[in-house]
């Protein structure tokens, strides 16, 4: 069978084709052979039970990668992506739309008079909920999410009460310390740390595309 291939597997999740079908095809990295293939490429490859395997480029058939990234843009809830703390979203993803298009929205649109109050409280409610949704897909509880924000609140107070205390600030120091460790260790634990591969108590891997 003959498709095109929509998204590229990586570690964190399957690649799709596109079947000449109208079906999707989920695949590994190591069912690709020959030449390089490259988003929006023509290959043709074997169906098998929602899967492609002996995926091969078509020669001569240049990629397109412009609709296919449309095609799988399209296709994601963007409301429930921004707005519900509910459900898994992927180390990629919530780099990407997440952090990024958020810090961009807040700061054309919070230059607005008038606007800036409401974006501030929209961006602050999405970006809580990917990073909900971020605990999520490592296995955690949403509520280590406070994790993020705690230990800043701490860091703020204690860093001026360390750098000003009569008395040396050994307490202030040390929680100083102690918060900065904290935020360390949730982007290393969650922020920037690879998804469980399958599903897990909080829902289906955001990487599983079903066709």
């Amino acid at each position: 069978m003959r498709g095109n291939v929509l998204a590229m597997p990586n570690a964190d999740k399957l690649g799709v084709i596109s079947g000449d079908d109208g079906q999707r095809y989920n695949f590994l990295e190591s069912e690709l052979h020959g030449p390089p293939v490259r988003l929006g490429q023509t290959v043709d490859f074997i169906a098998r039970d929602g899967g492609a395997s002996e995926i091969y480029p078509v020669l001569g058939r240049a990629a397109s990668s412009v609709p296919a990234v449309a095609e799988v843009l399209a296709r994601r809830d963007w409301a429930a992506f921004y707005l519900s703390p509910s459900g898994r979203v992927g180390r990629s993803d919530y780099w990407l739309f997440g952090v990024l298009v958020l810090l961009v929205v807040d700061a054309v649109l919070g230059l607005i008079p008038g606007l800036n109050a409401i974006v501030f409280i929209v961006t602050a409610w999405c970006g809580l909920a990917l990073l909900i949704k971020r605990c999520h897909d490592v296995g955690r509880s949403g509520w280590w999410s406070l994790i993020a924000f705690l230990p800043q609140l701490v860091l703020f107070v204690a860093t001026p009460a360390a750098l000003f205390s009569k008395h040396g600030g050994g307490a202030a120091i040390v929680a100083a310390v102690a918060s900065l460790a904290a935020i360390v260790w949730f982007i290393a634990s969650v922020l920037v740390k690879a998804g469980d591969a399958g599903p897990n108590r909080f829902g289906p891997s955001p990487n599983a595309v079903k066709a």
